[in-house]
């Protein structure tokens, strides 16, 4: 009986044996002749799959997608079409390119991601299914086919002179994929027909000098760019310009006005100097703006700027904005320059922005990728917008898409505006680093300053404390100029892991007092820390002087004579004695750290008491001064005695008012160590602080007074003192400190703020609080 269908299953064969098929069609008029026979098959064998195809070859299509092409199957296989397979270089997996097979021997792959390397391979498909891989395509980069150039624009006059021209003009919009190598230039007399070629070789830059005119005559100039892939278009003829000698005096225009790091509110200006400067140098610019399809312009800077840059801020996102410029000599402002091209404030996906860390072996680097780059690009450094950084001070990596810029011995003379542009591409990918005072270097942070320390067995123990150091943590503990060594008598400990330095010195005596530094390392990381044990004697009759007061105060002053203070005398201190008895007063220790943080320590008592108890006599003093390690000695007629010397005799008490100056300015509490911020975020910082009479407040940053005003803000009540920074950004980022002080001494509590932008996600941090972008990492 006839099927409907042209396909049609046989049961009941013979395994092994081999048979033919044909086939007839039928229809109301009858049966038609039978088809030809079919190759022999085998009943129970199992089809095989075809073989892969070969040749298979990747070429540059888009920024986004990339051309294969492979060999069709030799000896007139013919498969039912082609699975194609995409891995991107350094993974493993394989990702299928097409949903369904494809019949011919080519396919462009989209989707990929610029910049990214892939490999490639294919498969044949068959009714027995998939056959093997082709082999591998050679690895290949996702960028945009080399084609020739588009045509220059923006043709300008520089400079003109009796029979010479100077040709400034933009470069093509379209640069085909790879480097211009240079522009082919064409002059045209409009008292001619024809036009002549001004160079036969092509001018390597985008200004030239046209000589052998005619004075008075008008002339037009068109270019076309070249690169490896040969001549562009030809651009549209210039404006018409007159060949007449320039005697203005004011300067010329500016030229090559262009946009980079242009992001969602701003964007940096550059432009180059007028080449005609008029009757006299160029002191100064001033830029206009206006928004594309307007013919208003507004002049940006009220004060004219030096430089040939400027960063433009506060724009609108989305918006389209043209610039020109304006210079200035003595004379007056010259004609503005030709508008920029015009730019809309938009940031682009994937935008990379500088990277600042530090790596492995210690070094600050700066690191920048490029989302996408020609072959002949390069990633151009410069410091301050001013040319390369100086080659001496960094060194400079580049890695397939990315750069590094490795500072080689970080000082100030680092610190600046760092920007990365990337050369011979369409559009603008560039960024720009600020590298400021407290996120330019790594330094060790001190968690408690030097300590002195008087033991049970009479030893003095000097010692400081840092964060966690590295086992290849460094110490050089120097003692008047000369580097210690652990002795039995002078033993050195430091601990790398718990950050501790200690100094144990037994039968301290005169020679062991001077100034002893801790200088650190760990890595590129350093620090050191000084502390001077001034004897009361010597040093201080040399360096110290006081008088007393109708209060019965000593006003103690010293000489100062180190950075940042200028020389002069400075009042350290104010205590109080009971000059009644001087034969009590024990001691004045003074110690002066080299920031001339200074404490002063006292003892005062007055004259002994007797006083009849139900246990005995008592004998006692008021002391109004008095720390834990101050040792308190007992003498009966005039011999020494110790407190186990007189149990059973006597019974001795010792009613003290230990003072540490509690009156002294403090910061209580409440500042964390790190607070990291969203930009545009609103922070607000507060903590305690205590002090009788109450402290004056002064908040630093970066060891800069901050003057609060615009978007920085404080406000006190009773011991809780706020500050608040308004629509936090970039710049301020660093490090925060408050300085409390009153007339009994001072303290000071820091924070550290970092800033980051809109999408990324800060890292390595303890999250202990999360509040509208705020991130709070407290103090352990």
């Amino acid at each position: 009986m006839p099927v409907n269908s042209p396909r049609f299953a046989l049961f009941d064969l013979v395994k092994g044996k081999s048979y033919c098929f044909r086939v007839r069609s039928v229809n109301k008029y009858g049966i038609s002749e039978p088809s030809l026979p079919s190759e022999p098959v085998t009943a129970g064998a199992k089809l095989a799959t075809l073989p892969p195809p070969s040749q298979v070859l990747a070429f540059r299509d888009t920024k986004t997608s990339v051309f294969l092409q492979w060999d069709k199957l030799k000896d007139g296989l013919e498969p039912l079409g082609y699975y194609i397979y995409c891995r991107e270089t350094g993974t493993e997996e394989w990702q299928t390119v097409n949903n369904k097979p494809v019949t011919c021997n080519e396919f462009t792959v989209p989707g990929l991601q610029p910049g990214k390397e892939y490999v490639f391979c294919v498969k044949s498909v068959s009714e027995a299914g998939l056959s093997e891989s082709s082999p591998e395509t050679d690895p290949i980069i996702v960028r945009p086919a080399i084609a020739r150039p588009s045509a220059p624009h923006g043709f300008v006059l520089l400079n003109c002179g009796k029979t010479a021209m100077t040709i400034g003009w933009k470069p093509p919009k379209h640069k085909g994929g790879t480097k211009i190598l240079g522009y082919f230039l064409d002059q045209h007399d409009t008292s001619e027909l024809d036009w002549h070629e001004v160079n036969i070789h092509p001018i390597p830059q985008r200004v030239y000098t046209v000589s052998s005119l005619e004075e008075g005559h008008l002339y037009e100039f068109r270019a076309c760019a070249v690169n490896m892939a040969g001549v562009g278009e030809v651009s549209e003829p210039s404006d018409l310009f007159r060949c007449e000698e320039w005697t203005m005096p004011e300067p010329g225009p500016p030229y090559d006005v262009r946009c980079t790091e242009v992001r969602d509110s701003s964007l940096k200006l550059h432009w180059e100097a007028p080449l005609y400067t008029g009757a006299g140098p160029v002191t100064g610019y001033y830029i206009d703006m206006c928004e594309e399809g307007s013919e208003e312009w507004t002049q940006i800077n009220k004060q004219s700027i030096a430089t040939t840059h400027m960063k433009i801020s506060d724009l609108e996102r989305g918006k389209c904005y043209i610039f020109r410029v304006r210079a200035l000599n003595k004379a007056g402002i010259g004609p503005p320059s030709l508008p920029s091209d015009p730019v809309v404030a938009k940031t682009k996906p994937g935008t990379n922005e500088i990277e600042l860390g530090v790596d492995e072996e210690g070094f600050i680097y700066m690191a920048f990728e490029a989302p996408e780059k020609n072959d002949d690009s390069e990633l151009i450094w410069s410091k301050d917008y001013e040319g390369p950084p100086d080659a001496d001070r960094v060194q400079i990596e580049e890695k397939g898409n990315k750069s590094k810029l490795i500072l080689k011995d970080p000082s100030e003379k680092d610190l600046g505006i760092y920007s990365v542009e990337v050369t011979d591409v369409d559009d603008d990918i560039s960024a720009s680093f600020p590298l400021r005072g407290s996120l330019c270097f790594p330094v060790i942070k001190l968690i408690s300053g030097w300590n002195v320390d008087v033991l049970e067995k009479g030893e003095v123990r000097l010692w400081l404390e840092v964060e966690k150091l590295s086992p290849n943590a460094e110490l050089h503990l120097i003692f008047n100029d000369k580097e210690l060594t652990s002795t039995p008598t002078h033993k050195i400990n430091f601990v790398k892991g718990k950050g501790l330095v200690e100094l144990i010195i037994q039968n301290f005596c005169a020679d062991d007092k001077g100034m002893y530094t801790a200088q650190l390392q760990d890595g590129k990381a350093k620090n050191q820390f000084t502390l001077v044990l001034v004897d009361e004697t010597a040093e201080m009759h040399q360096n110290l002087k006081w008088k007393v007061t109708e209060n019965c105060e000593v006003l103690l002053t010293c000489k100062v004579h180190t950075a940042p203070y200028s020389p002069g005398e400075m009042l350290i201190g104010r205590l109080g004695f009971c000059l009644g008895n001087v034969e009590n007063c024990a001691f004045l220790n003074i110690l002066l750290n080299v920031s001339l943080s200074i404490t002063l320590l006292a003892l005062s008592a007055t004259p002994l008491k007797i006083q009849p108890t139900e246990e005995g006599i008592k004998i006692y003093t008021d002391v109004k001064y008095y720390t834990d390690y101050m040792k308190t000695t007992w003498y009966h007629k005039h011999e020494k005695k110790s407190l186990q010397s007189l149990v059973g005799h006597w019974h001795v008490k010792l009613k003290g008012h230990i003072c540490s100056f509690s009156g002294r300015a403090r910061v209580v509490q409440g500042l964390p160590d790190v607070a990291t911020i969203m930009e545009d975020k609103t922070l607000c910082l507060t903590c305690c602080v205590s002090g009788d009479p109450y402290p004056e407040i002064t908040w630093f940053k970066n060891e800069k007074v901050i003057v609060f005003k615009d978007r920085y803000k404080m406000d006190v009540k009773g011991t809780v003192v706020t500050i608040t920074i308004e629509k936090v950004c970039n710049e301020d980022t660093g490090k925060y400190s408050i300085y409390v002080k009153n007339k009994y001494g001072s303290e000071t509590g820091q924070v550290t703020i970092s800033v980051y932008k809109h999408g990324e996600i800060p890292i390595g941090m303890e999250e202990e609080g999360v509040s509208g972008g705020v991130i709070m990492k407290k103090p352990k």
